[in-house]
Parts: C-alpha cells; structure tokens; sequence
C-alpha cells in the first residue's frame, strides 16, 4: 500500500510540474511568471549570498584557501565609476 501510495504521489508531482512548465496561462507559463516574481524579488540576493558564506566557511573547514569577495551596492558602485572617470579625464 505504501509503494502505491508513493507511485501516485510521485505521477501528480510529476504531472503538476509538467503543468506548470508547458500549460499557458495569459501567454506565459506558471513557470515563467514564478521565474520573474524570483528575480524580482529580493530573495535571490539574500539566498545567494547565505550560499556564498556557506561555501566559504565550508572551503575554509576544509582547509582550501578563501579569497575574500567584495559586495558593493550599486551606489557604490556609481560612485567609483564616477571617480575613475574623472581621474582618466584629468590625467589626460
């Protein structure tokens, strides 16, 4: 009874997740309007970052050397294009 039981859920989870990838809903698929909630959203980043550190510490319990990452924000970012393109206008 527990094998059957195991088969019938595992032929709905298929077929759900065949659903979602292929049926059109509004001219996307569920698939689809999931992947662009995701990346929308700020979960990815923090959900990528959490792997990240989790990697770090794991390479450094293992012995393996860790070079250390840097995380600006856009800001940041802006501000040091900013100043790089002002010293490369004025050296020249």
């Amino acid at each position: 009874m527990g094998f059957v039981r195991t088969c019938v859920w595992m032929v709905m989870g298929l077929g759900l997740g065949v659903a979602a990838a292929t049926l059109n809903v509004g001219g996307k698929t569920p698939l689809a309007y999931a992947q662009a909630a995701w990346r929308a959203s700020e979960a990815s980043e923090w959900l990528q970052e959490r792997a990240d550190d989790a990697v770090d510490r794991a390479r450094g319990a293992l012995g393996q050397s860790t070079r250390p990452r840097e995380r600006h924000s856009d800001e940041d970012r802006a501000a040091l294009d900013k100043i790089i393109a002002k010293r490369s206008s004025s050296s020249r």
